[in-house]
């Protein structure tokens, strides 16, 4: 049997860790580490004393920086930037949060200098803006091509198609295809570098590619399974769905010579100390941050989650939809039986006044409509079973009109009376479909707003029209969102607790709300450092569950059937 603490003991431990938490809130935040490099990677110089800077982090999309330099103290940085690179020639940077941890590489911001501003104005200092893009752009300039083994004036396939758990389906994919652009196709139609005959055997060896891939362990991969396929896409467009479906992230670190070995983590120390980078290089580190494992601890628990997850959001959701905890979302019920519903986890901020929350958005969205219409052409059955009727009918006046007494065998008109119809009547019956949700009508009150047509249109009272009628109850439907911010050391600190897409949970009115962190904005300026803000939660809801659930379906259909060649099911 677990024993209490006595009070005292327990005060102490409370008074332990608030001081913590005070020295770590209260120390002086240094000014970052910025550097800025050539197109090769090579140091440029040192930003040492800039007007104001910021960066940002995002979870499924592309971060930014701007570091902003102020007058003729700068003037040697502004000549190299304007002047002595040229307008073609690529700039990177890099800024690193701790300047005395400055081979933190996964801490690290680094991307692509975007544009460069330069105004003059008279009797004032120049002042020169830096943009910068985060280096998760590459992902969205490799395509994904149809036959990635071969260049791209011989694609005997139609398309690129893969699948299995996220984290490996999505690494192995963007590695084929980082093979074909610098291995591969690196000398097709002619070699990258024309004029630099040393460099052409460069990029043979992957750990010499300037975009590398985090290595992934594909039997202990527990993510969830995914499909999906690719004719010449880029990898941001195909992959991003289905990884914010899997709880899984894209990470773009910037690795330099000199940072402890990235790859140690999947092949051991020994082993990842030989197989590092040979150069500086940007790594996309496909990451799950599900909070899901299962039962078996390997790929095969990633299955069970699409099987559950799916079941769940077809069945769950319609049926026995019980929100246990209140925050709005549908208890996982098949998950938990099968040992794949997500874990609550460690980090939570709570509702107090030291809990940590800097900043609270609470929206509450009212409902949209009561009746839900969806269709506007009739089954196809119908419309058959009219056109048969009214052509049959027709044909036997014509056999009816032959048979009169003293009637010649063939009246002229009476043949091809059947072709009197020509669909008049087809989408006239059954072509409309309204749906009622009765609790939402009996809760809005009698000034509700009445009827919301859902697009597409299609045909009415068939099992489309069905998913059709749920997508516009969802996108009509009442409820209520957050979103968070919270500082660091508040009281979990970044880049040891938590990191971008970690799941954490924050407390409002005794309901726990849990989701990722979907971004982390840093930011300051010449005499100070500002503290990074975190920003988890949405100020909407994601795609419908059911949604979710047919197209989990459609997915996996029409996979099996461009592999066996038959061409899309749905």
């Amino acid at each position: 049997m677990t024993s209490l603490l006595p009070a005292s003991t327990f005060r102490e431990i409370e008074q332990q860790l608030l001081d913590r938490r005070h020295a770590y809130r209260s120390r002086q935040i240094k000014q970052p580490l910025i550097r800025l490099w050539d197109k090769e990677m090579r140091l440029i110089a040192r930003v040492a004393l800039p007007e104001s800077w910021e960066c940002e982090e995002i979870a499924h999309d592309n971060g930014m920086a701007r570091v902003e330099i102020v007058g003729a103290d700068n003037d040697w940085l502004r000549e190299i930037l304007m002047f002595k690179t040229r307008p073609a020639e690529d700039l990177h940077l890099t800024i690193d949060p701790d300047p005395d941890k400055p081979t933190d590489w996964r801490n690290r911001w680094g991307g692509k200098v975007e544009t460069i501003v330069d105004e003059e104005r008279q009797g004032q200092p120049t002042v020169t803006t830096i943009n910068a893009v985060s280096n998760r752009i590459h992902l969205q300039h490799i395509m994904l091509a149809a036959t990635p083994m071969l260049p791209h004036a011989v694609q005997p396939l139609r398309m690129f198609l893969w699948g299995g758990p996220c984290v490996t389906a999505c690494a192995t994919a963007v590695w084929i295809n980082l093979f074909r652009i610098y291995t591969l196709n690196g000398f097709w139609p002619v070699p990258r570098n024309v004029f630099d005959p040393l460099s052409w055997l460069n990029n043979i060896s992957p750990l010499s590619w300037p975009v590398q891939v985090m290595p992934v362990r594909p039997l202990v991969d527990q993510s969830r399974w995914v499909t999906f396929g690719s004719r010449w896409k880029d990898a941001q467009t195909v992959l991003t769905p289905v990884m914010k479906d899997a709880g899984v992230i894209c990470r773009a670190y910037t690795w330099l010579p000199g940072d402890p070995p990235p790859y140690t983590s999947v092949f051991g120390e020994a082993l990842g100390q030989l197989l590092k980078p040979t150069r500086a290089c940007v790594i996309l580190s496909f990451e799950d941050q599900s909070g899901v494992d299962g039962p078996t601890g390997t790929a095969i628990d990633g299955a069970i989650n699409l099987f559950a997850v799916t079941a769940d959001n077809l069945f769950t959701e319609t049926l026995i939809a019980v929100d246990g905890d209140g925050d709005g979302e549908t208890d996982p019920f098949i998950r938990k039986i099968l040992g794949v519903a997500p874990k609550r986890p460690p980090f939570v901020y709570r509702d107090t006044g030291y809990g940590g929350v800097s900043g609270r958005t609470m929206v509450v969205h009212k409902a949209k409509a009561v009746t839900v219409v969806v269709g506007g052409r009739s089954p196809s059955w119908v419309n058959q079973a009219i056109t048969w009727g009214i052509r049959y009918g027709l044909s036997q006046i014509a056999t009816a009109i032959s048979t009169i007494p003293g009637a010649p065998a063939q009246l002229t008109g009476s043949e091809g009376l059947d072709n009197l119809y020509q669909g008049q009547l087809d989408d006239v019956f059954l072509a409309f479909m309204p749906f009622v949700d009765p609790r939402r009508a009996a809760a809005v009150g009698s000034y509700a707003r009445n009827e919301h047509f859902e697009s597409p249109g299609g045909s009415a009272f068939t099992l489309s029209s069905v998913q059709t009628a749920r997508q516009g109850w969802y996108a009509t439907r009442p409820y209520t969102s957050f979103k968070f911010d919270v500082g660091d050391g508040a009281p979990f600190v970044l880049g040891e607790d938590i990191r971008l897409g970690s799941r954490v949970s924050a407390e409002r009115k005794g309901v726990i709300y849990t989701d990722q962190i979907m971004a982390i904005k840093r930011s300051g300026d010449r005499k100070s450092s500002g503290r990074p803000v975190i920003s988890f939660g949405d100020d909407s809801r994601e795609e419908d569950p059911v949604a979710q659930g047919f197209a989990a379906i459609a997915n996996v259909a029409n996979f099996a059937a461009m592999v066996a060649g038959s061409g899309e099911l749905f």
